[in-house]
């Protein structure tokens, strides 16, 4: 058993010193061999963009260094032979310092309006550049209209859509046109007169002021008389000296057909009386939709809006909101929008659905991209500028509202720029690639 024991620790010695031997023969071979100083840092892969060939960094403060083509992560400050492989390494441009601490860039931003590059700037040769696609727009600064997109369904169609007309001022018929229901009727049609002795009195006032030389006072009294349904023709014949009985004369609103005609001449009427009622040729649509809690701040009683059905592709329906309910539930969270549509379609059903356009609120001075030109990422969107000397470079951005194919930018643009709008993803994952590699080439370990 002994001897068993001394065999086996005996083994083991001579094992020990044979891996001894075999370490200082490498070491005293790898000091004897010549070769460049390595340094030795993270293996970058090969972007799409750098394959295409033809890129470089264009940042001023520039550092050359060296790397293996077979094995990237020995890189070295002057040409040589990599001590691996043996093969020559390969001369490469990165920009010294073009990624900055988060500190240092936060501290620049409080200093600088100026829109601040959030990784290496790239520059690229056109023929490569047309081969990836690349593509920009201009950032515009300007107003936009909010628009909201929505389904709407029709909910009623009133087929009596009607105008009411009235006496502008209490008195008594003094002229009835002869159209009877059923009759049709012309805009600007004279229907009815009203004679009064309120209104007469106000036309010698206005003369006596006029005669008076008291201008102000006839100004003040030329929109009364308006309001009592004298047209401009009348009280141009009181101010060369007409009698002041002239009765307000009531004319037809719109083309269409009589639907109620009441009263008779002499009779006693008082302001707001119906005496005609026209019925159109147009049908009212009234179209219930429904838009999201985002929206509710961007709709008001009396905006316009568009409508669309399927059933007629090339007809453009316009209307006005005419009524914004209260919010629905804690489920949904949208809020029901009241249209009305005049239209004298006769293929327009109850219950069918539509296509909702609402023009919302004027937002003023926005400046905005186009929204294919955002890049979301998990440390927040940018988008890829194109320089004035042709570089690219990516520029972190806060968003506002999308608003139709344009996304609103907060901060972090000018709104003078150029951005890229197709073959911006691959322009940033460059960019990102060699920032990181100038942060690794920042601090060099050398073996």
């Amino acid at each position: 058993m002994n001897t068993m024991k001394i065999t086996a620790l005996c083994a083991l010695v001579a094992l020990a010193a044979y891996l001894a031997g075999v370490y200082d023969r490498a070491d005293a071979h790898s000091r004897a061999r010549p070769g460049p100083a390595v340094t030795l840092a993270a293996e970058p892969s090969m972007s799409p963009v750098a394959a295409a060939g033809n890129l470089a960094l264009i940042d001023v403060d520039e550092e050359t260094s060296y790397v293996c083509p077979m094995h990237s992560h020995v890189v070295s400050d002057h040409e040589g032979k990599c001590p691996i492989c043996g093969m020559d390494l390969v001369k490469q441009v990165v920009a010294r310092g073009a990624a900055s601490s988060p500190d240092a860039a936060h501290e620049h931003d409080a200093q600088q309006a100026e829109p601040q590059p959030s990784g290496a700037a790239i520059l690229i040769d056109p023929a490569v550049r047309n081969n990836i696609g690349v593509r920009v727009a201009k950032v515009v600064r300007g107003d936009l209209r909010r628009q909201i997109r929505t389904v709407g369904k029709i909910s009623r169609i009133d087929p009596t859509a009607r105008r009411n007309v009235s006496p502008p001022v209490a008195g008594n018929l003094m002229a009835l046109s002869d159209k009877k229901e059923g009759d049709r009727v012309s805009s600007g049609e004279l229907l009815f007169s009203i004679g009064s002795d309120e209104l007469f009195a106000l036309q010698a006032e206005y003369q006596a002021a006029m005669t008076g030389g008291r201008r102000d006072e006839a100004l003040s009294l030329v929109s009364r008389l308006s309001e009592f349904g004298l047209d401009a023709g009348q009280i141009a014949q009181l101010q060369n000296g007409a009698e002041p009985t002239l009765p307000a004369q009531v004319y037809a609103p719109q083309d269409g057909f009589v639907f109620i005609r009441r009263g008779e001449v002499g009779m006693a009427v008082t302001d707001g009386m119906l005496i005609y009622s026209l019925g159109t040729n147009s049908r009212a649509i009234e179209v219930i939709a429904e838009i999201y809690e985002t929206q509710w701040g961007w709709v008001r009683d009396g905006q316009e809006a568009e409508m669309r059905v399927k059933s007629f592709p090339d007809l453009v329906f316009t209307g006005r909101i005419t009524r914004v309910e209260p919010p629905v539930g804690y489920t949904t969270r949208t809020l029901e929008v009241r249209l009305r549509f005049d239209s004298g379609e006769e293929g327009l059903t109850q219950g069918m659905f539509s296509e909702v356009q609402i023009k919302g609120e004027l937002l003023a001075d926005a400046v905005s991209v186009p929204s294919e030109a955002v890049i979301r990422t998990q440390s927040g969107p940018r988008v890829v500028l194109r320089r004035d000397d042709g570089g690219f470079v990516p520029v972190a951005v806060k968003l506002g509202e999308e608003i139709g194919e344009r996304m609103v930018i907060v901060s972090g643009l000018n709104g003078d720029e150029t951005v890229v709008v197709s073959g911006q993803f691959l322009l940033d994952s460059e960019s990102n690639r060699l920032a990181g590699l100038a942060r690794l080439s920042a601090t060099p370990h050398t073996h």
